[in-house]
């Protein structure tokens, strides 16, 4: 079985506008016989960490810093996506030596001038049934190819520090280089 853990998946330029995965780009950073998790690290919420935080009571002044939509599952869930010098009380491993936090120590930390040197918040996850994404990804009934995903390896920098603008179309470059030199 291969594992998706640590690379993105990038949407088929073909998926439907009306799809919430249309032009996304999902970090994988957890994939076992239970399902696959990750989060679309291309698409800036409308909500900023400190909009977050003023909801919990927290404090936190930056109103600059955004909160990504990181998927259509539980859009409630709040998962940090981050450098690996930097732990919270509820933090595991995340591929690509990166770590993945989830829980309010995290956003009392990063208010209280303690983040991790890179991060992303997200509001969401995008998860997969066992089985569901190498169905999607061979567009088995009940999938279609044009709602399918290119998959790539990047560097840990592209996931964490690119500007999300630039993601869908530099992933979509990385992704068909990387398919070409497979077959030369």
């Amino acid at each position: 079985m291969t594992s998706y853990e640590g690379k993105i998946l990038i949407a088929h330029p073909g998926m439907p506008k009306d799809n919430p995965f249309h032009k996304s780009v999902v970090y994988i950073y957890q994939d076992s016989p239970q399902g696959t998790t990750g989060v679309i690290i291309n698409k800036v919420s409308r909500y900023t960490i400190q909009d977050i935080c003023a909801d919990k009571k927290i404090v936190f002044l930056d109103n600059n810093a955004h909160v990504y939509h990181g998927g259509p599952v539980n859009p409630n869930a709040l998962v940090l996506l981050h450098s690996s010098e930097w732990h919270s009380a509820n933090t595991i491993s995340a591929g690509h030596g990166m770590l993945v936090s989830s829980d309010n120590e995290m956003l009392i930390k990063i208010a209280k001038g303690n983040p991790p040197k890179s991060f992303r918040l997200f509001g969401g996850l995008s998860v997969w049934q066992p089985g569901q994404l190498a169905a999607e990804l061979a567009g088995a009934w009940p999938y279609r190819v044009e709602n399918s995903w290119c998959v790539a390896e990047v560097p840990r920098d592209f996931i964490l520090d690119l500007h999300h603008g630039k993601q869908y179309q530099l992933a979509m470059d990385i992704s068909s280089h990387q398919l070409f030199d497979k077959f030369f």
